[in-house]
């Protein structure tokens, strides 16, 4: 045990059923909760009045004067946790995220017995309990450090270089070295980015036994505009095409590249070629359009006030021998 506390933030938009379960689920933590931020994006659905007859001194809830999208959303409350509040950690998710009663100790007990842990999260099921992975959820373990878990099999977690916001915790050293997630991504990719910057100067890792439901409506791999059918979800499309040339010119000038090169490849030629591929003239238009964007897509990044700490190293700048050991 420690006496480290967490405030957890949860974003939502016009799910009140699904923010009741999730609010509920993360209440009734087992240990080191605090405080849980609840940034409402303007809901038109009752979500106002419900968080507004909360009477539990533990719910911090910020009503939007606009729809600040899910990256918007993310931001103010990791600003809110910064500025307002003095727990050790924040702990990300959507409104359809439904943790598991001691989820969050196992993250809070792996981080503090793993100092080089810059960001943890949970492994995440679609539905329930019992369900497959979340694939959109599921997060790239870094390379050459994989196969160690082929070979040891009570390790506590899997090293990971970047995650969703869907159960991922991270302490305040780290909000003050990376600053806010990025607002101006609106939907998708923000996510991504800011664990990577996290990822960028410590480590990441899933924690095996700390597990949360993502309780989506479809158990779709991410951005993937080619088996999209659903017409009302296509303008995401825009920012995620633009937010990947983003994420991926941080990291390097090289990756950004292969990004742009890859979503050519890949997701145009197969929109082009592919039959059956509905809506697929717009989707074409989107995704060129989304790319030639991101050239131009360059939002800085902000801190929260009086939580700046700017020198870092990167791993990156370390050499392979040291990263394996």
């Amino acid at each position: 045990m420690t006496d480290k506390t967490v405030a957890a933030a949860i974003v939502t938009y016009n799910r009140l059923p699904l923010l009741k379960e999730s609010l509920a689920a993360v209440l009734a933590q087992t240990n080191y909760l605090s405080h849980v931020i609840v940034v409402d994006n303007l809901s038109t659905d009752g979500t106002k009045e419900y968080l507004d007859s909360l009477h539990d001194s533990r719910v911090v809830v910020y009503h939007a004067d606009k729809n600040l999208g899910g990256a918007g959303g993310f931001n103010q409350a990791v600003r809110l946790f910064g500025e307002t509040l003095e727990d050790d950690y924040v702990w990300l998710m959507d409104d359809d995220t439904i943790p598991e009663p001691d989820a969050l100790k196992h993250l809070v007990e792996f981080s503090e017995s793993h100092p080089e842990a810059g960001f943890v999260n949970s492994q995440v099921r679609w539905g329930s309990m019992t369900g497959n992975p979340s694939w959109m959820n599921v997060t790239a373990p870094r390379a050459f450090t994989w196969q160690r878990y082929l070979t040891d099999k009570n390790q506590p977690a899997i090293e990971v270089v970047n995650s969703t916001f869907v159960s991922v915790m991270f302490s305040r050293e780290m909000v003050a070295m990376v600053g806010l997630p990025q607002k101006e991504y609106f939907i998708w990719g923000d996510d991504m980015e800011y664990t990577n910057r996290i990822a960028d100067i410590k480590r990441g890792y899933m924690v095996i036994n700390s597990i949360a439901v993502h309780k989506s409506k479809e158990n779709t791999k991410p951005g993937d505009i080619i088996a999209e059918k659903d017409a009302s979800r296509l303008w995401r499309y825009d920012y995620e095409y633009r937010n990947r040339v983003l994420t991926a010119r941080r990291i390097s000038t090289k990756d950004m590249i292969k990004t742009i090169i890859g979503a050519v490849i890949y997701d145009w030629r197969r929109t082009l070629l592919k039959r059956g591929v509905p809506f697929r003239a717009k989707k074409l238009g989107m995704i060129i359009r989304g790319l030639w964007r991101g050239l131009f897509f360059k939002p800085t990044i902000e801190y929260a006030a009086g939580l700046h700490q700017t020198k870092t190293i990167s791993l990156r700048e370390l050499d392979l021998e040291e990263l394996l050991n």
